[in-house]
């Protein structure tokens, strides 16, 4: 029991993230290491976090999203989250999370959130990130993001 709780808490504090890409001729979304910053649309970023944010875990999160950010060609209009694996938010990767929306926002670039499960985005609210991001920031689905991305400018 002590090795799988061991196991658990390795896996958290370096969760294996990824980008998702568009779908292949093949269908279907795919995923793609940080390490190819693919984007999803030109300006358009969708970074998948694979674990529930907290203390240990915050740093990599800061770390991967401003390096995307940074890197990213074309420039970002939006950064995405898909938060389907984000099932807990704790306090110190909340405040990650608002200093993380203040520099991208200094950036120009927006961020957002796909697939965030009622209990995680509870914890948004509660500490302040959905009012930082705005309520139009949560999307229910890739569809909707998509459609959102797209209408962004019209």
């Amino acid at each position: 029991m002590v090795l799988s709780l061991l196991d658990h808490v390795r896996r958290g504090y370096r969760p294996k993230n990824a980008l998702v890409a568009a779908p292949a001729e093949s269908g279907g979304w795919r995923m793609a290491p940080v390490s190819s910053p693919v984007q999803f649309e030109p300006g358009l970023m969708v970074y998948r976090f694979s674990h529930s944010m907290y203390y240990a875990n915050a740093e990599q999160f800061s770390e991967q999203v401003l390096e995307l950010a940074n890197n990213a060609d074309p420039a970002l209009a939006w950064l995405c989250i898909d938060a389907v694996a984000i099932d807990d938010v704790d306090y110190s990767a909340a405040a990650t999370l608002r200093s993380v929306h203040g520099v991208l926002k200094d950036k120009g670039i927006r961020l957002v959130f796909v697939l965030m499960g009622d209990e995680a985005r509870a914890e948004l609210d509660r500490f302040g990130i959905t009012e930082l991001a705005g309520k139009d920031a949560f999307f229910a689905s890739g569809g909707e993001l998509l459609a959102a991305y797209r209408q962004r400018e019209q």
